[in-house]
């Protein structure tokens, strides 16, 4: 294939009829028509033998195939039914991913939070119980002594009849978190119900758990739960019971429970002696 190439509209030294210089600026020098385009000079055009250079090839554009492709249906088939069958059918399948991996999600947390009780999140009264009965058979077999710690909040009857169920909601959550900063693990706490908190500890001997009930008491009394702009003062008492050699998970959480009523009778006997209107 031959190409012509047209001849230079401004004809050089070397190539032209020798009037105008090469240099674009010369044409100044000339006159003002010395630069003015004219039309090619058939002189000067040029035969250029193109056979060895292979033609040009237009690059071929991008194609994303489309769903029916992906599901192997021919071309020729799709018909805009079918592609709109298609579509609805993938928008129902990333719908149905979508509810996939909420119900992973959700049985993830529920794995997290099984055991636990939806009220307070300590605990459950089931999986407290089951532990403390693990532990109490292993009772002789190690050198591990376990102890049960229980807690009542003694005065939940009047802070009900003053605020309300609202107000014990959160009341029980807040006793749960700072009971939980004295009671770490690997000591477990636990929701007995009713208003009744329950602690099993390891290696811990009697004046370590007065202590820890001494130590929640304070932050109790100086940190009272907040509801509505008011303090609500808790007030809780406290029975303990390290397990011994025969005894049973129920047998170990009454004789804490009989420790704890002792306790109480104490504390009602405290409140007799006090003045009226004091």
């Amino acid at each position: 294939m031959k190409v012509t190439r047209p001849g230079s509209l401004t004809p050089s030294m070397g190539g032209g009829d020798g009037r105008y210089p090469s240099n674009p600026y010369g044409v100044l020098a000339y006159g003002r028509d010395a630069g003015s385009r004219r039309a090619p000079s058939r002189e000067h055009q040029v035969d250029i033998d193109t056979e060895t250079h292979p033609d040009t090839v237009d690059d071929v554009p991008f194609h994303t195939p489309d769903m029916a492709n992906v599901l192997g249906i021919p071309d020729s088939q799709v018909t805009p039914a079918v592609e709109q069958a298609i579509g609805r059918l993938m928008v129902r399948i990333n719908s149905l991913t979508e509810n996939v991996n909420e119900l992973k999600k959700r049985q993830a947390r529920l794995a997290r939070t099984e055991g636990r009780d939806p009220f307070t999140g300590a605990l459950s009264y089931p999986t407290f119980m089951q532990i403390l009965e693990n532990e109490v058979s292993l009772i002789g077999t190690d050198r591990t002594n376990r102890t049960v710690l229980i807690c009542e909040l003694f005065n939940i009857d009047d802070i009900l009849q003053r605020y309300g169920q609202g107000c014990k909601h959160g009341l029980f959550n807040y006793v749960r978190r700072i009971m939980a900063d004295f009671v770490m693990a690997p000591h477990h706490l636990g929701y007995l119900g009713c208003n009744d908190f329950v602690a099993l500890m390891y290696n811990v001997d009697r004046d370590d758990v007065l202590q820890r009930a001494d130590a929640i008491t304070r932050w109790l009394e100086q940190n009272p739960y907040s509801h509505n702009d008011k303090f609500i003062y808790v007030v809780p008492v406290f029975g303990l019971y390290q397990a011994t050699n025969g005894d049973t998970a129920q047998s170990v959480l009454n004789s804490a429970d009989a420790a704890l009523r002792a306790q109480k009778e104490m504390r009602l006997a405290q409140l007799d002696r006090i003045p009226y209107g004091i």
